[in-house]
């Protein structure tokens, strides 16, 4: 009988921890008030693109329980939005998208911030670079760009769909740099997004694009646009397979042109590992992998500990390549 009862006290024990248990978890942090995702690019760009591919499956998936927008704050080479972002430290409901530009807008000069003042949450995949020409331009592949270039610097005007010293920039300075083109004489023309100097070019306001792959592939696929090289290692599928990579034409310029986010500085453990759970299940999600396909991302997705890590690597690789550029201040 004793025996009995003890057991029963065991359980009305365990029975009166499960619920404390239980609310313990449910005191983990999940937002509390509406979420803004910034993306520091005007919309229709390659970010912008990024940025409501995360909200739309978020939103698919049931990840928030909260209502939440994209916002797009453009300018100063992301300077905006980061700006922005750093007023409100601490506070887990606004977060950002994020590219290397985020380095090299430091490294430039043209802004303060670093990624040391955020907090990084997420490196998500990779988009490449491309460089395009419209089809009546005397310009077949990437070979003939730096060849014409080197002969005369100012002769073309080229398009970058990001601020001079920033990822578009660096992208196309490494095979200019190579072919051993006067990069201080050439005629570069910044734009605030891939959309933005899209419509440049086929407006015959500049001779050569440098811009995302997922804003170009379709205006190659039209005819709008030729293709000349793309940044990446290897042939791209699809709409943009006809573009060779620089190392094919023989110049250096392989370039990942990642994208990730990141949060307010001084989140705490739990916002940090909320934001973990959500970007890692979009990140393996069916849906984004089906996304990655038909924008030709390749999906290469940290967590928030591997890409501070990440980010600490490619800051001093960064700037040691604008260094040698002449872009560092």
């Amino acid at each position: 009988m004793k025996k009995y009862f003890k057991i029963n006290k065991l359980c009305v024990f365990l029975g009166l921890l499960l619920p404390l248990n239980g609310v313990v978890w449910a005191q983990d942090w999940k937002p509390e008030r509406h979420v803004e995702l910034i993306v520091p690019a005007s919309a229709g760009g390659s970010l912008d693109n990024v940025g409501r591919t995360f909200h739309r499956l978020w939103d698919e998936l049931k990840l928030m329980p909260v209502s939440s927008a994209v916002v797009n704050r453009a300018g100063g080479g992301h300077a905006i939005a980061y700006n922005f972002l750093n007023q409100h430290a601490g506070d887990p409901h606004f977060l950002s998208i994020t590219s290397s530009t985020l380095h090299t807008s430091n490294i430039n000069g043209r802004i303060k911030l670093s990624y040391r003042d955020f907090t990084p949450l997420a490196v998500m995949m990779t988009e490449y670079i491309a460089i395009a020409v419209r089809p009546d331009s005397p310009l077949k592949t990437g070979k003939d760009l730096i060849e014409s270039l080197r002969k005369d610097p100012g002769g073309l005007s080229l398009a970058l769909s990001s601020a001079l010293g920033g990822t578009h920039h660096i992208s196309l300075g490494m095979p200019l740099l190579s072919g051993k083109v006067d990069i201080k004489k050439t005629r570069m023309v910044a734009f605030n997004s891939t959309g933005e100097a899209v419509t440049a070019l086929l407006g015959g306001h500049v001779d050569v694009l440098s811009g995302g792959t997922v804003q170009i592939a379709p205006h190659v696929a039209s005819g709008k646009m030729r293709l000349l090289a793309v940044s990446a290692a290897h042939r791209l599928p699809g709409a943009l397979a006809s573009g060779p990579t620089w190392p094919e034409l023989g110049y250096k310029g392989v370039f990942e042109n990642w994208r990730g986010v990141i949060g307010t500085k001084d989140m705490t453990a739990p916002q940090v590992a909320y934001w973990d759970h959500v970007f890692g299940t979009i990140a393996r999600s069916d849906q984004f992998k089906t996304l990655a396909q038909k924008n030709q991302w390749e999906i290469n997705y940290k967590n928030s500990a591997e890409t501070r890590k990440f980010l600490e690597g490619e800051y001093m690789e960064l700037k040691e390549v604008m260094d040698f550029l002449g872009l560092s201040k």
